[in-house]
């Protein structure tokens, strides 16, 4: 069987990718992201293929440390011109949804057949600790507003499907979601659930972890999805009484006042919902494919443009003050200010010389 074989591939961010190409010593294969959680900076897949002539099917994927696919690409079709040529394909993701701020795996599928895997590296904000900007990033979020969303396994899902994947083909299994009022305190979330009060689907004594999800008061979109250990707490804990008492303020259109703390000690269970962060399993937002999630990242694909005139004229790259101080003062870190910088350099002599040319 033929097959076709990767010989070079990576991920970049687009601003950096297109400074490289002018000044191939700034190439830096990292996806940028301001924090975890968070939406990746506009990045690059560029990978080189080499195979006897023929037209292949070719799709990539991208997957976290745990082996959770965030990412599935279109289908494409891949011309190529024989073995002796390497054939260069470029598919440019607008954004996506990180979930963590480690090494990221980025795999390529032909005709079917997995030909390659390379390490997915991602730059988060000027450094830090991700699962601390994850910790913040919740706090700020349910300390503005009222409601979060609560996700418990659905009960027909198949054990050890613990995240949910694309498929073409075959089910799909979604989690169960719900809207629920909670009392922040101390980073614990509680919630009351009970026939009386908010009856959560799926949260009982013996659901080990529910997923978190907090919208943003602001722009109303879910800026943060955590793992959550669950615990019930009695009513002779001193946790139940401090938490119903601050449950009466919490609590929307509350129909019977005070009298709200023995319906929930009589109806309801009180659960605490204790995030977790360590390794950052926090994300931004529900990832593709799940119920809660926005449009999935469009993507724009296309080999590698026709040479051009500039192409063959060489320039020492270097350091456009005026664009560099104006990237710096707009808030980009040095390190891209000072390739976008060397790049518009280039470009504009480049374009004098072409001018020039014409001249003459």
């Amino acid at each position: 069987m033929t097959r076709a074989d990767v010989h070079y591939a990576l991920a970049i961010d687009t601003e950096i990718w297109e400074a490289s190409r002018v000044d191939p010593s700034l190439l830096d294969p990292v996806v940028r992201i301001d924090s975890v959680p968070g939406t990746s900076h506009p990045f690059v897949v560029v990978r080189d293929y080499q195979g006897p002539q023929g037209t292949y099917l070719e799709y990539f994927t991208i997957s976290d440390a745990t082996g959770r696919e965030l990412h599935r690409s279109a289908e494409r079709k891949v011309e190529l011109r024989g073995e002796q040529f390497e054939d260069r394909v470029i598919t440019r993701l607008p954004r996506l949804v990180m979930d963590r701020g480690d090494e990221h795996e980025l795999t390529f599928v032909v005709d079917g057949d997995e030909v390659g895997t390379v390490p997915m590296f991602l730059e988060v904000g000027e450094g830090g600790d991700p699962a601390v900007m994850a910790e913040e990033t919740l706090s700020k979020a349910l300390g503005k507003g009222s409601i979060m969303w609560i996700v418990t396994p659905n009960p027909e899902k198949p054990d050890g499907r613990k995240w949910l994947r694309r498929r073409s083909r075959g089910l799909v299994y979604e989690d169960h979601q719900q809207p629920a009022w909670y009392v922040l305190d101390g980073g614990t979330i509680y919630v009351f659930s009970g026939p009386t009060e908010q009856q959560i689907e799926g949260l009982t004594a013996t659901t080990p972890e529910v997923q978190i999800v907090a919208r943003s008061k602001d722009h109303r979109s879910a800026v943060v999805r955590t793992a959550a250990d669950v615990e019930v707490v009695p009513t002779d804990d001193p946790r139940w009484e401090k938490i119903a008492t601050a449950g009466i303020g919490k609590r929307l259109n509350l129909p019977d006042g005070e009298g709200a703390v023995d319906r929930w000690r009589e109806n309801c269970t009180l659960f605490a919902l204790t995030p977790r962060f360590a390794g950052s399993t926090a994300t931004a937002a529900p990832t593709a494919g799940q119920a809660a999630a926005g449009d999935a990242p469009a993507e724009e694909q296309k080999a590698e443009v026709e040479k051009r005139p500039e192409d063959d004229i060489h320039v020492e790259a270097q350091i456009d003050q005026e664009v560099f101080d104006k990237l710096v003062a707009e808030g980009k870190s040095e390190r891209v200010a000072r390739a976008k910088a060397k790049a518009a350099y280039v470009r504009a002599e480049k374009k004098r010389i072409l001018a020039e040319r014409g001249g003459e």
